[in-house]
């Protein structure tokens, strides 16, 4: 696959699965109110929005990805089996066709599961962050950036360590070793691996963080991008007036603080 291609398909699997993702968002946590001059003191919507927001959206991302497996799984196939998919852009627009769309949404369990944890603990833990500490660039002169940072790191740590072992089920059910006679532990089934390994978090729990740098080169660091970008465009204030927002209060003008 070409850098074109690469590319081509990035921009699409982005703007369907993140860009919807924070649109919804914005959508639920921008419709809501809070003081304009400190901290809001309802905890509970940053996760209530998360949820709303993300419960409905959070399988937006498997398309994408069986897209993309269908087309690297075609290319491993004999010739005069395959299907002949000249990228995973080109597997996304056939397979709906050729396949069924439901074909799309094959196996999508530890997708929309590890993709809901991971989103919705980003944003509850990050906006609730930001929100009450507005107050180390307000008074304290610390960089926003620099606090941007220390706090979307964190979020962004906890979020993916929580949600990766829900999408490493699929490497669990799919490719680890069979037991004797062909017999899959979970019954080939990523609901039966996930709450097998939620039975054992405690004693287990590193092992099911296996290939998760793979997971950060492949979706960890796109997210990150987009979810600072977003920042950066306002979609983490639920301030309508720019000049109100906690992030640009300077301490002159929230002196009534």
């Amino acid at each position: 696959m070409n850098a074109c291609n690469r590319v081509a398909f990035g921009l699409v699997a982005g703007a369907g699965d993140v860009g919807v993702k924070l649109a919804a968002w914005q959508y639920c946590y921008g419709g809501t109110s809070s003081p304009s001059e400190f901290a809001d003191v309802n905890s509970f919507k940053h996760l209530l929005c998360s949820m709303n927001a993300f419960i409905p959206t959070c399988w937006t991302g498997i398309p994408f990805e069986n897209a993309r497996r269908a087309y690297y799984a075609d290319k491993s196939w004999p010739v005069e089996l395959r299907r002949g998919y000249t990228s995973p852009l080109n597997a996304l627009f056939r397979i709906p066709f050729e396949e069924g769309p439901s074909y799309l949404f094959k196996g999508g369990f530890p997708i929309w599961t590890s993709s809901y944890v991971f989103w919705t603990t980003f944003c509850t833990f990050y906006s609730w962050l930001k929100n009450k500490g507005f107050f180390f660039w307000t008074y304290q002169d610390f960089s926003y950036n620099w606090v941007k940072t220390i706090f979307m790191t964190f979020s962004f740590a906890w979020a993916s360590i929580l949600a990766y072992p829900l999408y490493f089920t699929r490497t669990m059910v799919d490719l680890w070793p069979k037991e004797r006679g062909g017999h899959c532990t979970w019954n080939n089934s990523y609901r039966q691996c996930a709450k097998w390994m939620i039975l054992n978090m405690d004693t287990l729990y590193f092992n099911f963080l296996a290939g998760y740098t793979q997971w950060l080169r492949r979706y960890g660091i796109s997210y990150f991008i987009a979810l600072w970008v977003a920042d950066n465009l306002g979609m983490f204030s639920n301030v309508s007036e720019p000049h109100l927002s906690i992030e640009s209060m300077s301490a002159i003008s929230a002196e009534s603080v």
